[in-house]
């Protein structure tokens, strides 16, 4: 038979502890999951196990392997447990038929049906240890418990390990649920939870872990969150299996240049560049916002679909994310309820890398128990972009409803956000906002998205001041860009929080690729505008245009500075006379009129066509002025390109 086809497909057990878990994994696969000599030794699971199931493809003497995972049953090893469930898409929930419902069927229950696993298998074990009524009261017992959790309706399996009862049924229910199990999406930020790391002779670190999300392939440099190390993949298996890359939904085991392996370990995630980019400048931060919509255990522990006592509106809680924990604070609108399902904020001591759309368990901080979990709707890593830290929403949109997130969160931001923050909030890579953002009202406008509507908004302020700068500033060519964007900032609600100075530039940018505005380097102006003296100035511009009038006249700063005016009137139109070249400053503090400059290009031209060179002096004699002048004048030719020195000559550029 050909090698098995991997599925991505992750099993895994629950239930009490004694109740056979491990016992029924080594009779589905014949791997016995249990590692540590402490757990043979005590024949007590203390920590997560790993094996596959190798079951019959489709085809002709094919094969498919999945994934299974054995979890710990006793309640001090709650950790381990929820660390091996949290990736599964199918739970074996084991009851044993001698002891039947006990306090951690109870609570795995709880977790799984606080994680959204929706597919399950009852597998009531150790038959061969009860009489056939004991097993129907068990199995009564086990659907009674399960009547109000998301596996309710799931089948129930009876089997003995020992015997090898109901192993063959078990095992085809396995392979149809793995046949017409959904494929995971492979896009989004690669994020592999280590769950081991070990080292291999001759090749070094090892780390395995489930894909929580995108793809990885060897040779692809990574990044541990949330230490920053740099490594890379140097090879990769799952499921015992050589690949080219592993996937969202699949076991992986990866051999790692770059790091060893006492260095990364259970609760360190492996991710890629383009996400530990994007949270790099918040692993500093004392504490980490997250909006979350929770569902609160009631007080017998079972998930509650009516409200029963209401619970404090800040609870201390350690929350569980993968194979990573955090302690802090959830905070839940005044009115919530135990058994409900809420909005909130999760208020962390240290950032956990939870994004959108990510399960989480609550934990009781003294007792270690599980009093609820959620789903992550926006991570605020970036406090910066974050509502009111006190803010929390009673009503907020479903983590799937990308749209209403976003416009949230815009609201918040003044119409527009950073991509990159966008990007990790929303849980989408760069490359795919353009078209998880298409249709919904909303644009890429430089580095922010943004709501169209407002953005359209915004530019309409910005053309208005640009015109009511030329109202007020008619000789001007333009209104300086910062002067811009400070006169439009103060008009909005609460500013762009993330870099408004940016956004407003990539607004000026469009309107400028538009033909609607002109730059001139930092100037800003309506493209059909052209800089104009007012009729209060004409005395100004006559006064300053008489000092140039007497030939190759050359007044001084200060002989300018003298004139009878107010010295912004006489600074505003001397600048415009510059800056429409009808006064050239041929060096600093020298200046000439347009008309002399023009008289001497032409005389000089006429020189050139006879002669073909000229001296300085030459020139001075032709024009009848000063050597200094006619040196600046040639200068000044030079400059244009219009003349070029060698040694004591100009000659014409040709």
């Amino acid at each position: 038979m050909a090698s098995p086809n991997r599925i991505s497909c992750i099993i895994g057990t629950a239930g009490h502890v004694d109740h056979g878990k491990t016992t029924l994994v080594k009779a589905l696969t014949g791997i016995d999951t249990d590692r540590l000599i402490e757990e043979k030794t005590r024949g007590l699971t203390t920590d997560i196990g790993f094996a596959y199931i190798d079951m019959e493809g489709t085809a002709p003497n094919s094969s498919i392997r999945a994934a299974l995972i054995d979890v710990p049953g006793h309640e001090r090893f709650i950790k381990n447990m929820l660390a091996g469930v949290s990736g599964i898409d199918l739970v074996l929930f084991v009851v044993a038929a001698d002891d039947g419902v006990m306090p951690q069927t109870r609570e795995h229950l709880d977790i799984i049906h606080l994680l959204g696993i929706r597919d399950g298998i009852f597998v009531i074990t150790k038959c061969d240890l009860a009489d056939g009524d004991r097993v129907g009261a068990v199995r009564g017992a086990v659907e009674a418990l399960a009547r109000d959790t998301i596996l309710r309706g799931s089948p129930v399996v009876e089997v003995s390990g020992v015997t090898g009862e109901g192993i063959e049924r078990l095992k085809a229910l396995i392979r149809e649920y793995v046949l017409k199990s959904r494929r995971h999406e492979a896009g989004g930020f690669f994020r592999l939870p280590v769950d081991r790391s070990f080292t291999v002779k001759g090749f070094g670190t090892v780390v395995t872990g489930t894909v929580a999300s995108g793809t990885a392939r060897q040779g692809d440099d990574l990044r541990v969150f949330p230490t920053g190390a740099k490594v890379k993949i140097r090879g990769i298996q799952s499921l015992y299996l050589q690949a080219e890359c592993v996937s969202r939904g699949q076991r992986a085991a990866l051999n790692l240049s770059g790091v060893s392996y006492d260095e990364i370990g259970r609760g360190l995630m492996l991710v890629s560049p383009e996400l530990f980019a994007s949270v790099e400048g918040a692993l500093s931060k004392a504490r980490s916002y997250y909006d979350c919509s929770f569902e609160l255990l009631g007080k017998g522990g079972e998930a509650q679909t009516a409200p029963r006592t209401r619970t404090k509106k800040s609870v201390p809680v350690k929350v569980h994310h993968f194979t990573d924990e955090a302690l802090g604070v959830a905070r839940f609108p005044e009115g919530a309820a135990e058994g409900s399902k809420t909005s909130g904020r999760l208020m962390l001591k240290k950032p956990l890398l939870m994004l959108r759309g990510d399960r989480f368990i609550l934990l009781d901080t003294g007792a270690n128990s599980v009093i609820g979990g959620g789903t992550l709707r926006v991570p605020y890593l970036s406090k910066g972009v974050a509502p009111g830290r006190n803010r929390v929403v009673a009503a907020a949109p479903d983590v799937s409803d990308v749209n209403s997130i976003l416009m949230g969160l815009l609201l918040e931001n003044g119409g527009a956000l950073d991509k990159r923050a966008a990007s990790l909030m929303l849980n989408i890579r760069m490359d795919e906002l353009p078209d998880a953002i298409d249709g919904g009202g909303f644009g890429l406008i430089g580095d922010y998205i943004a709501d169209i509507k407002t953005a359209d908004s915004i530019k309409g302020r910005i053309i208005g001041v640009v015109r009511e700068f030329h109202g007020t500033n008619p000789s001007e060519p333009g209104i300086r860009e910062e002067e811009l964007i400070k006169r439009v900032l103060p008009q909005e609600r609460a500013s762009v929080k993330q870099r408004p100075a940016g956004f407003l530039s990539a607004l000026i940018d469009q309107l400028v690729a538009g033909k609607t505005l002109k730059r001139e380097g930092r100037t800003i102006a309506l493209s059909s505008y052209r800089p104009a003296l007012s009729g209060a100035d004409s005395l100004v511009e006559a006064a300053i245009r008489a000092l140039f009038t007497a030939p190759f006249a050359q007044p001084s700063i200060d002989d300018i500075k003298k004139l009878p005016f107010a010295k912004g009137d006489i600074d505003r139109v001397f600048n415009y006379l510059l800056r429409s070249a009808e006064i050239v400053r041929l060096k600093e503090g020298s200046f000439i009129s347009k008309g002399v400059l023009d008289a001497a290009r032409e005389r000089l031209a006429v020189h050139m066509g006879e002669k073909g060179s000229i001296r300085a002096s030459e020139f001075r004699d032709l024009l009848g002025c000063g050597r200094k002048l006619a040196i600046e004048i040639l200068e000044h030719f030079d400059g244009e390109r219009l003349t070029l020195r060698q040694g004591d000559l100009r000659v014409l550029r040709r």
